[in-house]
């Protein structure tokens, strides 16, 4: 080795010490790389990863480990100090050379946490020996700014070695003027910077921030939005976080390994003043988050890292509970904070779920206003009492009357809650039976020992200890020494809305086994032992094993079919069968059981009747002001369809009405008549309103402002929505029983801190066929994604050109919406094939010199996707005939009958039926089509469906023929040719 003896004083003075200590380094940019003598110093081979660069305009030389070991500490491995990587020495020293006294550091946070968590304080690569293959493509990421421009990309290069696989990330500058990748750097922007603009937009989102472009993909395959930076673990730099301004969370997660801590502590360092809040977590199993996603963890199985994460501090007084999602000296982690939702509270302490206190406060606050209420009804009292004493006797015996029953009401219905249980009453019902029970005490036993009841009761349930004698409620002393508690409080109020869905599935259950009239009283006995179980464990297993008893002992398809619907509708709605028990037994689904039901369990008409008083109310409306009516009359007629002949000829009687009169005044028809659509709404609106207003009302107790005009507006809102649903199940029309159930439940549920709402509202099939459809595009666009995904990983194959994905973009959505179509049923599959797009897609993959290996990977991907989604299609066509045929039944049912004289073909009854249509509403045109098709008709429609030509049944649908032709298999058919 020759030492340097020429240049600029710093530079030889450094590297002629690595040069001794590591042996000659190697030229790579304007750097030069060493090993490094801190972690790669064992005498084995490494890639080099300590560079070395002189800075002329600062007359010093820059030092650095891209594995992350401090400057100090390399330099006192090599015998130097920090003076020495300047050209003019700074600070006293005793020459070059020698050593001055130095003070001892301190070490950094991420130290700390790297000690704590027993991991070497270097990250050591291991020796991969001789190189036996060479470097070749696997992986390209591009980097997108904010405008959708591609800024740079970042290849992925693995190569074979002795003793395992070696990779590299070599950065690419996109320069549009020559269209083509340089091989240089580009500007510090963070992956999927498009993405994360977007979630910090939403406000709500939480965003992480990955070690490595294969990690960002992992969290979006889990349903989060993830970034990171090109470079290495240590080039996240301040103008990377620049753009993650606004964000309301940040979770870091960290590799496991030195480099990865001091990572995040550069990360949270450079978030400060950006983001009001940043976590740090690491994989449960193995090294990142795709090792921990690989492994079957979910993301809320991310641990907090002790002595990086701000709230978990290294060591703690109490070991944390066994499953808590915690790493040795950490402190559980809160799971909405790694969970792709934004329905999260919006701020966190160190030791409680803010959304718990919150809602404590919410009850304090509710409780004390209901006090006040009391106070104010008992001060009511007395001066009635006052005035009663001036009335004469007889005024005063009608007094006393009235009051008497008063008194009686209030105990009648705190009798009939103490039997409902307090455990099963719910918020707002606990709330009503203090108020009667404080206004009565003084009068009634009754109500004085309802009120001892209830304040135990309260104490235990919601924290909050009642004062009746000041009219006081103070969180109770268990709670503010314990504040944990409120977490399991709010945990048990959504268990026991939970546990209420199936005690009332269980007495609608208990019902229909009990009408039974053919069942002895030991096999009722043992049905509901049967229902029981199932209540102890509201599985779709062992609602499969009750339906298998059902029919065993001789109940009824129809019976079997309505408490499986009980079950899903009000018991578990939404609940799914586990990926590992799909096919070992039939799963329920509400909408299915209502589609084997051999009659609708809801009028069609009876459903009808709000939406047609509706329509009438538009269509004067329309004609009052001379707008279109048209599209009216027609959505009028089709709705009136499905009436009875009584309730049908009611509505063309308003229609005309209306139109002899269009600025009379009508009443609705049917007024008390629940608008399922209406309500709907409401129920949404409330269930999104109140938990605002809780909190709202929280956070307002605790400023000691309970009169806030925002919390006020809030709860009067919600009022209005909840009234209204009250309404509907106490003297709503044409809702059916379990409806009202479903109400009654969602109303619990809401009030126990649920905001999600079941996706079957609603008994009635347009409402079920809707669910249906919206499911079936649901699944469509989550199929035509995964497709999608997968195309561009075969695209992003070490082969394929960097930005070959992004330039063939538009062909291949034109490709994916057609999968969309076909599993949607509103395509069939040899339409899709001719229609050339897959051609398309190919021939611009050509142009972009993609291979054809590659090309044909992705063919084959596409065209067996393409099957998939025809065959999720025609389950979606044929759930939409269904309802269909079922509607179809109803309306030929209700459809007036020609008399018995007049023959199908008779000109009377064309004349009749001309006149119906008229009446209907339909214009003209209208008349005139529906005329000419039935006059192209030989028989009735009914009898169509009924018999073939030779005068047979039929045993097809009607339409077979077409579906078939439609949905032939790909290579049959006359699109072959044959």
């Amino acid at each position: 080795m020759t030492e340097q003896t020429t240049g600029p004083r710093s530079w030889v003075t450094v590297t002629t010490k690595l040069e001794s200590v590591m042996g000659p380094g190697r030229t790579a940019g304007s750097w030069t790389q060493y090993c490094c003598p801190v972690h790669e110093a064992d005498g084995r081979r490494h890639r080099p990863s300590l560079g070395a660069k002189y800075l002329a305009d600062a007359g010093r030389t820059k030092i650095e480990c891209y594995a992350g070991c401090p400057d100090e500490q390399i330099l006192d491995v090599l015998g130097l100090q920090v003076r020495d990587l300047y050209d003019t020495p700074r600070g006293p020293g005793r020459g070059h050379g020698s050593r001055a006294p130095q003070p001892t550091r301190a070490p950094s946070r991420a130290e700390r946490a790297i000690e704590a968590a027993g991991l070497p304080l270097q990250s050591h690569k291991p020796d991969l020996g001789v190189q036996r293959s060479g470097w070749r493509s696997t992986a390209g990421y591009e980097y997108v700014r904010a405008d959708g421009s591609v800024a740079g990309a970042v290849r992925r290069r693995e190569a074979r070695f002795e003793h395992g696989t070696g990779k590299q990330f070599v950065q690419h500058s996109w320069n549009p003027g020559t269209g083509a990748w340089d091989p240089t750097g580009f500007e510090k922007i963070p992956y999927r910077l498009p993405q994360v603009l977007d979630a910090i937009a939403d406000g709500d989102r939480v965003l992480y921030v990955c070690e490595g472009e294969k990690d960002v993909h992992a969290a979006e395959s889990a349903g989060l939005v993830a970034t990171t930076n090109a470079g290495g673990a240590l080039n996240w730099t301040a103008e990377h976080a620049q753009w993650l301004e606004g964000a309301p969370t940040v979770i870091v997660v960290v590799d496991q390994d030195a480099a990865g801590y001091r990572r995040a502590e550069k990360v949270m360092s450079s978030l400060v003043g950006l983001v009001p809040r940043v976590r740090v977590v690491g994989a449960a199993t193995g090294k990142d988050l795709h090792d921990h996603l690989q492994c079957g963890h979910e993301i809320a199985d991310l641990v907090p890292v002790a002595g990086l994460d701000p709230f978990t501090p290294i060591s703690e007084p109490t070991p944390p509970a066994a499953g808590d999602n915690v790493i040795p000296g950490g402190t559980p982690m809160s799971e909405y904070l790694l969970m792709p939702s934004g329905d999260a509270p919006a701020q966190q302490s160190d030791d409680l779920d803010s959304m718990s206190m919150q809602w404590r406060m919410f009850m304090q606050a509710m409780m004390q206003k209901l006090f006040e209420a009391v106070s104010e009804a008992i001060e009511q009292k007395i001066r009635y009492d006052e005035w009663k004493a001036q009335l004469a006797e007889e005024d005063r015996r009608k007094a006393d009357a009235e009051q008497a029953a008063a008194r009686a009401a209030a105990e009648a219905r705190l009798r009939k809650l103490r039997e409902k249980g307090l455990t099963n009453a719910s918020r707002t019902e606990i709330a009503e039976a203090v108020r009667d029970a404080a206004i009565w005490a003084g009068d009634s036993a009754l109500a004085k020992q309802s009120l001892d009841e209830l304040a135990v009761h309260v104490e235990k349930r919601y924290g909050l200890h009642i004062d009746a004698s000041t009219g006081t409620v103070t969180p109770s002393a268990q709670t503010e020494q314990a504040p944990e508690l409120l977490v399991a409080l709010r945990q048990a109020e959504m268990e026991r809305a939970d546990q209420a869905r199936l005690r009332i599935a269980q007495n609608r259950m208990v019902q229909m086994i009990a009408a039974q009239a053919d069942l002895t009283d030991e096999v009722r006995d043992e049905l509901y032992g049967e229902i029981a179980k199932w209540v102890d464990n509201p599985t779709p297993k062992q609602l499969d094993l009750l339906s298998k008893k059902l029919k065993a002992t001789g109940v009824g398809e129809e019976t079997t079919t309505k408490m499986r619907l009980v079950a899903v509708y009000l018991g578990q709605p939404g609940q799914v069968v586990p990926l590992g028990q799909l096919g070992e037994y039939e799963s329920a689904v509400a909408t299915r059981e209502l589609r084997r039901l051999p009659e609708a369990l809801v009028s069609h008409g009876e459903e009808a009747k709000a939406r047609v008083d509706e329509l009438l109310v538009r269509y004067q409306d329309a004609q009052r002001v001379g707008g279109p009516t048209a599209s009216l009359r027609e959505r009028l007629a089709e709705t009136v369809a499905v009436m009875d002949p009584e309730d049908q000829q009611l509505a063309r009687e308003r229609g005309t009405a209306i139109r002899s009169d269009p600025t009379g005044k009508f009443a609705k028809l049917w007024p008390e008549h629940v608008d399922r659509d209406e309500l709907t709404s409401a129920v949404r609106v409330y269930a999104t309103v109140a938990p605002k207003a809780d909190l709202a009302a929280g956070k307002a107790a605790a400023e000691g402002n309970p009169a806030d005009p925002d919390a006020v507006a809030l709860a009067k809102r919600a009022a209005v929505h909840r009234k209204t649903i009250e309404k509907a199940i106490d003297k709503g029309k044409g809702l059916h029983e379990l409806e009202r159930d479903q109400l009654r439940l969602m109303l619990a549920d809401i009030e126990a801190g649920k905001s999600v709402t079941p996706e079957l509202m609603w008994l009635d099939e347009r409402t079920a066929a809707s669910v249906d459809r919206e499911r079936a595009e649901r699944i469509a666009q989550q199929t035509a994604r995964t497709t999608e995904r997968q195309a561009e990983q075969i695209l992003e194959s070490g082969t394929t050109p960097i930005g070959a994905t992004r330039r063939s973009g538009v062909e291949l959505k034109r490709v994916i919406d057609a999968h969309t179509q076909l599993a949607t049923g509103r395509a069939n599959l040899p339409d899709v094939e001719q229609s050339g797009r897959l051609e398309q897609l190919d021939a611009k993959l050509q142009t972009l010199r993609v291979p054809e290996g590659v090309r044909n990977r992705l063919h084959h991907h596409l065209d067996q996707s393409a099957g998939d989604a025809s065959v999720v299609g025609k389950q979606a066509r044929r759930i939409a005939e269904v309802w269909a045929e079922r509607r179809d039944a109803v309306v030929e049912a209700n459809s007036p009958q020609p008399q018995a004289a007049a023959g199908y073909d008779s000109e009377d009854r064309r004349a009749q039926m001309a006149r119906d249509l008229k009446s209907a509403g339909l214009s003209p045109a209208k008349v005139a089509q529906r005329m000419a098709a039935d006059a192209g008709a030989a028989h009735p429609a009914a009898a169509a469906t009924q018999t073939s030509a030779g005068g047979k049944k039929r045993t097809t649908r009607r339409g077979a023929g077409v579906q078939r032709t439609h949905h032939r298999g790909k290579g049959q058919g006359p699109s072959m040719g044959r």
